[in-house]
């Protein structure tokens, strides 16, 4: 079934216009009676809906009755992404929402080429939450994760508390690799949250506020990952292990 993300999704007839209605009509061809379901990516809703009519500039489609979404991530997993160059966020987001994130921080790093002001750090959270709301309609997911406002790094770390589960800072100096903690994490249950830096890695001094806040410093072995594969790379593995070990 064809899915669409319906901000403040609600029953009743509705005019859609903009990327949506472009998707829907232009893309998918949608026309009168044909039917598609929308989801509310902040509340975790959706409704079945079908097309009224369509025109030039947008569509007007009725939704039944909103319900809880049913396609929805397993657990809690916070992604924390250091700010790298060019499209490389874009990628981040787009296969962490794909694998199951619920949550997504990118952050100011002592290694992150880019430097953002605040006009430029609020259009590029715009812009990712785009990205992973188009991302979760592509995959079948109902709740798009949350793209939290660009922070500093200490501000992402200390954004995970300790009782939300495991937390695992990744870094390719470390001695630990991550996969042992990690299959014995998703054995026990509960929210997970990782954090990666920008191209260049994390300086030494950042990991060690990591590790002071409680983390787990962890390698992903022997392999250098580009920065923008790393997500793409744990994610898969996190969905792997989970169903190998839950019912």
């Amino acid at each position: 079934m064809v899915r669409a993300p319906i901000p403040d999704l609600a029953s009743g007839e509705r005019r859609l216009e903009g990327a949506v209605a472009h998707y829907l009509a232009r893309v998918l061809r949608l026309g009168a009676g044909d039917a598609f379901v929308g989801f509310d990516p902040v509340r975790s809703l959706e409704a079945s809906a079908v097309v009224v009519k369509t025109d030039p500039d947008g569509m007007t489609v009725r939704f039944e009755d909103a319900r809880e979404a049913a396609a929805r991530g397993p657990r809690a997993v916070t992604w924390i992404q250091g700010l790298a160059k060019g499209d490389k966020c874009d990628a981040v987001v787009r296969d962490a929402t794909e694998l199951g994130a619920t949550r997504i921080v990118v952050a100011q790093t002592e290694r992150s080429v880019v430097r953002l002001d605040a006009a430029r750090a609020s259009a590029r959270q715009a812009r990712w939450t785009r990205i992973a709301q188009e991302a979760a309609r592509q995959c079948g997911r109902s709740d798009a994760p949350a793209v939290e406002p660009f922070c500093a790094w200490t501000e992402a770390i200390a954004g995970v508390e300790p009782a939300e589960g495991a937390r695992f800072c990744l870094w390719e100096r470390a001695t630990e690799p991550v996969g042992p903690a990690l299959f014995e994490a998703i054995a026990r249950g509960g929210p997970l949250a990782f954090a990666c830096g920008p191209e260049g890695g994390l300086e030494t001094g950042e990991v060690e506020r990591a590790a002071a806040a409680g983390w787990t410093i962890a390698s992903l072995g022997g392999l250098t990952l580009r920065t923008e594969t790393v997500a793409a790379a744990v994610l898969g593995a996190v969905l792997v292990m989970a169903g190998a070990i839950e019912p």
